[in-house]
């Protein structure tokens, strides 16, 4: 009697059979389904063929809801190190300076991860860390990701056309208050408190315009950039819904 072997390996035997296709597979190929067991190919057509679970803001939801904050933080942390241990010549080719931009461009994204003082960098990753998880738990991996990138964008866009073509500016408190425009957006469109993001923002004000060395033009763009891109995903998901139901 011919004994039954795999058919993805031809030199083992085949113990059971994929309950979808039928086909002989071995231990090595048993992929445990809801009813016994299925081969390979077809244990991975049923996972694509499950409805992605989506957020409240549309995003896909997944298991481990803060990733991207955990990947920001630690490229902040490496740039970090590299700006103290290396020369100075590290940090004067990632801090934007406006009127390197048109031939450095570059510079309007570095700027955003680069920090020098630790209180500096211990601010900003600390308000990230508070911010970042709920809003990526909300918006999933790619939006937050896109919100994230733009606010940063947003703060040095601004910086680069409104501030001195000299002057030098790094850090992530424009990607930051990119968050939190993007949490007062979310927060007033749910119906939620907002008493605290006010506050926030309106600190934050007075101390851009007020203390020295502090771009108020990176914050301002960053803060409306994060929200017009959570507006922007409200409505995105607002459309969705009503079209879903018809």
């Amino acid at each position: 009697m011919t004994e039954t072997v795999c058919y993805r390996h031809p030199d083992r035997p085949a113990g059971v059979r994929c309950q979808r296709c039928d086909r002989p597979i071995c231990p090595q190929c048993m992929n445990s389904a809801s009813v016994g067991f299925q081969c390979p190919s077809c244990f991975n057509e049923g996972v694509k063929s499950v409805p992605r679970t989506r957020t409240s803001l549309g995003g896909v939801a997944r298991v481990n809801g803060q990733i991207v904050t955990l990947v920001i933080l630690a490229l902040n942390v490496l740039v970090f190190i590299a700006v103290r241990t290396g020369s100075s010549r590290v940090v004067n080719d990632l801090v934007l300076v406006p009127f390197l931009v048109d031939s450095e461009p570059w510079r309007l994204l570095t700027s955003a991860f680069t920090h020098v003082q630790i209180f500096h960098i211990f601010s900003n990753l600390f308000m990230l860390y508070q911010l970042g998880p709920p809003l990526e738990q909300m918006l999933g991996r790619l939006r937050f990701s896109i919100l994230y990138l733009l606010s940063a964008l947003g703060g040095s866009v601004a910086v680069w056309m409104l501030a001195s073509p000299v002057s030098a500016t790094l850090g992530a408190s424009g990607a930051v208050l990119g968050l939190v425009g993007a949490l007062l957006v979310i927060s007033r469109a749910r119906g939620l408190d907002i008493t605290w993001i006010i506050a926030y923002v309106a600190i934050t004000a007075v101390i851009s315009f007020t203390i020295p060395n502090i771009s108020w033009e990176g914050h301002l763009g960053g803060f409306i950039t994060g929200a017009a891109v959570a507006w922007v995903f409200l409505q995105i998901t607002k459309h969705r819904r009503s079209k879903a139901r018809t």
